[in-house]
């Protein structure tokens, strides 16, 4: 069998004259607030967004290389995702079966405390590619300044400047959430009814099972599906939570005449 959803909702008013406030009594987290706003969907996170030009390109600051002040109350990213599907099947061969569910969720954003915290601590594998060079921030300079005009950014900066210039509350900690799983996995053998015709058993089911076994996140270097805030309407943040753990287990199952 297989399942698709699609849902889609927007905040069309709030009371009063204002228009976005935080989820969860105004619980922030280093300045990116999970939050209502006027005009988006439900549970956008909100913060510090760097400055970019109308063509999306960032705008650095002439005199560090490194990127312009930002702009507070920003929508930085929105964790619902574009759709979910899933597929479950079930194969059965002479007492034998074999299930799977595989998922996959589409679209939907991370706002990530884990990957700006790696990256400027030297921990991911996309920092040690020339590790000890200067580097250059793709992006631009206004050039006058105040004309609107802008050149390339060609100011080089250390390496470890480089890697932490990004900061934790920037839409450079938003990745696309989507991801496909195998959720779980089963093998199972019954025992044949000529083997219990003498017995007072009716079923025999050995059963071997594992879950959360592989998943692919094309545009994050962890698990997506993370969620460290437990139950609750505060959704899309990866606040360096532990990582789901793979399980496996064996079951049996009797049952009698």
């Amino acid at each position: 069998s297989a399942n698709y959803t699609r849902i889609r909702n927007k905040v069309v008013d709030i009371f009063g004259d204002i228009e976005n406030f935080a989820i969860s009594s105004g619980q922030s987290f280093g300045g990116v607030v999970p939050s209502i706003a006027k005009g988006y969907a439900y549970g956008v996170i909100i913060g510090n967004k760097f400055p970019r030009t109308p063509d999306g390109q960032f705008i650095i600051n002439p005199l560090t290389g490194t990127f312009m002040a930002g702009v507070g109350n920003s929508i930085l990213s929105d964790p619902n995702p574009d759709w979910t599907s899933g597929i479950t099947n079930t194969f059965r061969y002479k007492g034998i079966s074999l299930s799977f569910l595989v998922d996959y969720t589409s679209g939907g954003q991370l706002f990530s405390f884990t990957v700006p915290a790696l990256r400027s601590a030297g921990a991911l594998k996309e920092t040690g590619v020339d590790r000890e060079k200067p580097m250059i921030i793709p992006g631009v300079i206004e050039s006058p300044a105040g004309s609107g005009k802008y050149v390339q950014n060609t100011i080089q900066i250390p390496a470890q400047t480089y890697w932490r210039a990004g900061g934790l509350a920037s839409d450079l900690s938003v990745f696309d959430a989507s991801v496909l799983r195998l959720r779980e996995l089963s093998l199972g053998y019954d025992l044949p009814s000529s083997v219990l015709q003498k017995t007072p058993l009716s079923l025999v089911r050995f059963n071997v099972f594992a879950r959360n076994l592989w998943f692919y996140a094309p545009n994050y270097p962890m698990d997506p599906e993370v969620n460290t805030q437990g139950a609750g309407n505060l959704r899309g943040l990866d606040l360096q939570g532990a990582p789901n753990a793979k399980t496996m287990g064996v079951s049996l199952k009797v049952a009698f005449k």
